[in-house]
């Protein structure tokens, strides 16, 4: 899968997690806390990467916590690497 795919998706995933207007423009520079996500938010969105890649992010993140996660390049990173 390329990385504009992927990227596509994981966008869709965010603004569904986080109720965004289908409109709202992000990229992979975007960060997750300004588009007001907490921690719980966090958790969500990778839940739903998980289910919409039909990966596991647990080993990707080799240990780390989930608010390691800043940006959405840094999510489509993480799916990249398990696919």
């Amino acid at each position: 899968m390329e990385r504009a795919e992927i990227t596509e998706k994981v966008i869709a995933c965010v603004k569904d997690s986080l109720g965004l207007a289908d409109d709202a423009e992000l990229t992979e520079a975007t960060t997750l806390k300004d588009l007001g996500a907490d921690s719980f938010d966090q958790l969500e969105i990778m839940v739903a990467l998980e289910e919409e890649f039909g990966i596991s992010l647990e080993d990707a993140l080799d240990g780390g916590d989930i608010k390691s996660v800043d940006t959405i390049g840094q999510a489509v990173d993480l799916v990249q690497a398990q696919l």
